[in-house]
């Protein structure tokens, strides 16, 4: 038996993840834990948000299929050890972005606030620097979004 937990943050809200075992999709995960019974062996677990997005305005142009892959996921390997029912193999994620979370929501924050009262041109600058360097550490590292930590009692 396999226990996925995520271990979210005070903020962060329900999205469906969808959970791939060797690569075919199994399930989504909707509750923030899932059971799964899988035979004794090794399998790869990949836990995923999201998923590719069509180049609508380029494909009908140029009459291709091209889309891009904008999800947010990471792999890990499991092992199911032969034992009795009742043992439990569980594996806990949660998201790596904790800091980067904070900063966005305060800027989110000062955005808001810059609708109604003037802030000197410095903010705007700084805010789109930091847009843009989240948006690339997002990208580089969108197949490892998640921090998972294993553990084969099942206690986690």
């Amino acid at each position: 038996m396999l226990t996925i937990r995520h271990q979210r943050h005070l903020l962060e809200p329900r999205l469906p993840l969808f959970v791939f075992i060797d690569g075919h999709y199994l399930a989504t995960m909707k509750n923030d834990e899932m059971d799964i019974d899988l035979p004794v062996g090794d399998y790869s677990l990949r836990l995923q948000f999201g998923g590719p997005v069509s180049l609508r305005l380029v494909n009908r142009i140029f009459h291709t299929d091209k889309s891009i892959d904008l999800s947010l996921s990471t792999t890990t390997p499991v092992h199911i050890k032969p034992g009795h029912r009742e043992e439990r193999q569980a594996v806990t994620f949660s998201d790596r972005e904790q800091l980067w979370n904070l900063l966005f929501d305060i800027d989110l924050v000062a955005w808001i606030v810059s609708l109604f009262v003037t802030f000197p041109p410095v903010y705007k600058i700084i805010s789109d620097a930091f847009f843009a360097v989240w948006l690339i550490r997002l990208i580089v590292i969108r197949k490892h979004y998640y921090k998972v930590t294993s553990d084969p009692s099942g206690k986690v």
